[in-house]
C-alpha cells in the first residue's frame, strides 16, 4: 500500500469509525429508552438493563456496518473532496478506478474486522445478555440452548423444538418429574398457540408411569398453564440474526433432518456469506456521489443522502428475503441479488463519472 492508499485510507478509516460512533450512541440510547418500561420489574435494574444494551450492541453494529461503510466513505472522501484533495489528486492524472481500488482496500480490512466481531464476539455475547435478561426478569425460567429451547416450570421441563414467527410452538415436550426428581410423566405435542393466558396444545400424546406400567393417552386439545409467556418466548429463542455462521450451518442440518422448514435460517446464512460483497457495494455506490453532484455540499446533505441510500438498501433486502421464503425463491439468490444490485449500479455510475 502506498502513500496515497495509505492517506485516502486513512480518511475513510476515521469517516467509518466517526460513523460507526454516532450509531453506537444512538443505538444504546434507543435501546435504553426501549428497555426502560422494562426496569424495575424482578430483580431487573437500570445496571441489568446497560449491561443487555451494551453486550447487544456488538450484533447490532454487525448488522447496520453496510450503512455505516457507507455514511463513513462518504464522509471520509467528502472531507477530502471539500478541501480540493481530490481534485488535487486527479490532476496528477490518478484515475478514478486507482481511488476506487484504494477505498475499497480499507473497506475491505474494516469489512473483515466488522465481521470477526459479528461472528466471533456477537453470537456469545447476546446470549448470554439475554440470559442475564431473563433471568432478572423471571427467575424461575432458564434457557435455550442452539437446538430448541428449554425451560423448567417447577418440576417440569420443557423442550420447544421450534419457534415460529407467528408466536407458535412446534414439537413440545414437557417432562414431568416428582419430587425424587423420578419422571413421573410425558405429554408430547405437535404445536401449541397461546390462548386466554394460557397455552393450548395440540395433537397431544400423554403418559404417565404407574406401578404397574406406562398409561398412555391421546387427545386432540389440552389446556397447559405455564410461565413460559410469549413474551418470554420472543426474548430467549434463537434467532438466526444471533447465530454464527458455522452454527447456522448446523442448525440447518438440524431442521432438515427433523424435516423442518430451514429456508429462514438458509437465508440468513447466505446474507452472512456475502457480507463482505454488500459492504463493498455500499462503499463503492459512495464513491460516484463524491465525485458528482455531491462533491461541493455539506456534510448534512451527505449524511441525508446517504441515510436513503442505506435505507433503500435495507427495505430492499428484507423485501426480497420476504417475498424468496413466500415464492420459495434459493435463498443464495434472496441473499445475494441486492448485493449484486447495488454493486451493478455503483460500478455504472463510478464508469459514468468524469
Amino acid at each position: 500500500m502506498d502513500i496515497l492508499d495509505r492517506y485516502i485510507g486513512r480518511a475513510v478509516a476515521g469517516g467509518v469509525l466517526g460513523a460507526l460512533l454516532v450509531f453506537m450512541t444512538l443505538t444504546m440510547l434507543a435501546g435504553f429508552a426501549g428497555e426502560a418500561g422494562v426496569i424495575g420489574r424482578a430483580n431487573y435494574t437500570a445496571w441489568t438493563a446497560f449491561t443487555y444494551i451494551l453486550l447487544s450492541l456488538p450484533q447490532q453494529m454487525y448488522m447496520l456496518f453496510p450503512m455505516v461503510a457507507l455514511l463513513g466513505a462518504m464522509f471520509g472522501l467528502g472531507a477530502l473532496a471539500g478541501n480540493s484533495e481530490l481534485i488535487a489528486v486527479r490532476a496528477a492524472g490518478v484515475s478514478i478506478l486507482r481511488i476506487t481500488l484504494a477505498v475499497l482496500k480499507t473497506g475491505m480490512i474494516l469489512a473483515v474486522a466488522a465481521i470477526l466481531v459479528g461472528e466471533l464476539i456477537a453470537p456469545p455475547a447476546v446470549q448470554y445478555a439475554k440470559q442475564k435478561r431473563v433471568s432478572a426478569i423471571e427467575e424461575k425460567l432458564s434457557l435455550n440452548t442452539d437446538y430448541g429451547l428449554w425451560a423448567r416450570d417447577g418440576q417440569t421441563f420443557i423442550h420447544i423444538r421450534q419457534v415460529e414467527d407467528d408466536g407458535q410452538l412446534v414439537g413440545i415436550s414437557l417432562y414431568q418429574l416428582d419430587d425424587q426428581q423420578n419422571l413421573k410423566g410425558l405429554i408430547q405435542a405437535a404445536h401449541a398457540e397461546y390462548q386466554d393466558e394460557q397455552w393450548l396444545l395440540h395433537r397431544v400424546q400423554v403418559r404417565q408411569v404407574t406401578e404397574s406400567g406406562i398409561r398412555q393417552e391421546y387427545k386432540n386439545t389440552l389446556p397447559w398453564k405455564s410461565l413460559l409467556s410469549p413474551e418470554v418466548v420472543n426474548v430467549v429463542s434463537v434467532s438466526p440474526e444471533n447465530m454464527s455462521i458455522w452454527k447456522l450451518r448446523g442448525y440447518i442440518g438440524y431442521l432438515r433432518d427433523n424435516q423442518l422448514d430451514a429456508q429462514q435460517y438458509q437465508l440468513t446464512f447466505w446474507s452472512k456469506i456475502v457480507a463482505p460483497l454488500t459492504i463493498a457495494a455500499m462503499i463503492l455506490i459512495a464513491i460516484p456521489f463524491v465525485f458528482g453532484s455531491l462533491r461541493s455540499t455539506g456534510a448534512g446533505q451527505r449524511i441525508l443522502v446517504g441515510f436513503l441510500i442505506g435505507l433503500g438498501f435495507y427495505l430492499f433486502n428484507e423485501l426480497l428475503g420476504k417475498l424468496g421464503l413466500v415464492y420459495n425463491l434459493p435463498p443464495v439468490l434472496s441473499a445475494s441479488l441486492p448485493t449484486l444490485v447495488v454493486m451493478s449500479i455503483g460500478v455504472y455510475m463510478i464508469y459514468r463519472t468524469r
